[in-house]
């Protein structure tokens, strides 16, 4: 894959150069980003340090021909190694994440190239998708050669192919698919997916998503993700919601050559918040979860999470928005407690400044361990223009061992 990145320059170059000059023929749209972000860290117990330099483009070129109906796509990353020892990663330096050509004409899409299928974000492929579609609804097909999961890279070992359904109304919406994945031309695996919002009412909400497993064995089907969600909203002042998540390991017949626990994490959650004032609210969530793995011992397979916190728009009139919240949790044998306080302040809506702190008190009855852990964070957000923006955060973390910083820089540029 890393000898695509000297084509895919070509291409840009191509675009924003020699394209331009025939404008009255093609008139050609481009619209996307360039950023790069700069990350160093460095750790008290490390003998060497992180320092990682990443640039990312994205660039969407539209009505490349006279009937406006041809576009390219493209979003790639390359990561270049600042310190002094090499940074290990399965993943490579050079990613493209989207490389496509699309051809919409009236109610059909094709879309040829590295691609995400549109609306199904489940599954990526290089290959072929063709959606036929209507005002609000449509149905799609595609095919092709798997990323290596690993490296992303172009691997023809693994395939991708599948046949997916989209509708979305203004009180509801839907969507459900069939993917077959294919490891040396054998089945590694296929599931069923669908998630659906609807709306009742202006004030009650629902979302649901759900992912089925065939096991390749037995025939028989693995719930393997499941997530339910009821959110109620009366007025601008409360809100309340309650949901439940499981979630089961799926296997991979022929490329995994691993065992793999086929116990579920089960989650329960509610949450809230409560507007007292024009600048006070508060909100509170309290999370259930459990793990049923054969291997974990009774006692380590809960957890109980309790949040608690209050918030102002504009405290003292500052126009400073404050945030503080506690955090108390028995979880899977050990517990935690933690206390944040976040400040925020705009300047002409274009420089935000944010100072954030946590102190942690941890304990492990696993080990008999304790810890207090304190972090701190500065961050600035400026934007030059409507195309330019900067921002750089630095975060401290100090604990009973080891202390640790990080930068991190963003430049980004919009066009």
């Amino acid at each position: 894959m890393n000898r695509l990145l000297p084509i895919v320059i070509y291409i840009i170059v191509f675009l924003f150069v020699i394209l331009p000059q025939s404008h009255e023929v093609f008139c050609a749209e481009y619209h996307g980003l360039i950023s790069m972000d700069d990350y160093y860290s460095n750790e008290s117990g490390s003998s060497y340090d992180y320092h990682l330099l990443t640039t990312r483009i994205r660039l969407d070129a539209d009505k490349l021909n006279k009937a406006g109906s041809l576009s390219l796509h493209f979003e790639g990353r390359e990561r270049n190694n600042l310190g002094d020892q090499d940074y290990y990663s399965s993943t490579s330096n050079s990613r493209i994440d989207t490389l496509n050509i699309e051809y919409n004409r009236k109610k059909t899409d094709i879309v040829a190239g590295r691609l995400w299928p549109k609306e199904l974000y489940t599954e990526r492929v290089d290959g072929l998708n063709i959606l036929r579609h209507g005002p609000d609804s449509g149905i799609g097909v595609f095919a092709g050669i798997k990323p290596d999961p690993y490296t992303q890279e172009f691997n023809s070992n693994y395939t991708a192919a599948g046949v997916y359904y989209y509708r979305h109304k203004k009180s509801n919406s839907e969507n459900l698919a069939f993917i077959h994945n294919g490891f040396k031309g054998k089945t590694d695996r296929q599931y069923m997916y669908g998630q659906a919002s609807y709306y009742p009412t202006e004030k009650i909400s629902l979302y649901g998503t759900i992912t089925a497993d065939i096991d390749q064995i037995s025939g028989g089907l693995d719930l393997t993700n499941a997530i339910v969600e009821i959110s109620w909203r009366p007025d601008y002042r409360k809100g309340f919601a309650i949901g439940y998540s499981n979630f089961h390991a799926f296997r991979l017949y022929e490329s995994m050559d691993i065992a793999i626990d086929t116990g579920t994490q089960n989650s329960y959650y509610m949450r809230g918040d409560y507007r007292l004032s024009d600048k006070y609210s508060i909100y509170g969530r309290y999370d259930l979860q459990t793990l049923n793995y054969n291997s974990l011992d009774a006692e380590l397979r809960t957890s109980n999470t309790v949040q608690i916190g209050v918030r102002n728009d504009n405290l003292l009139n500052s126009q400073i928005s404050m945030d503080f919240n506690t955090t108390i949790a028995d979880s899977f044998g050990s517990g935690y407690g933690t206390y944040e306080l976040q400040f925020s302040r705009f300047f002409k809506d274009t420089l935000q400044l944010t100072l954030h702190s946590a102190y942690t008190q941890s304990t492990s009855d696993i080990i008999d361990y304790s810890d207090n852990i304190f972090v701190y964070d500065l961050s600035v957000y400026y934007s030059f223009s409507r195309m330019w923006t900067a921002s750089v955060s630095y975060q401290g973390r100090s604990a009973k061992d080891y202390e640790t910083e990080n930068i991190s820089t963003r430049v980004t540029y919009r066009f």
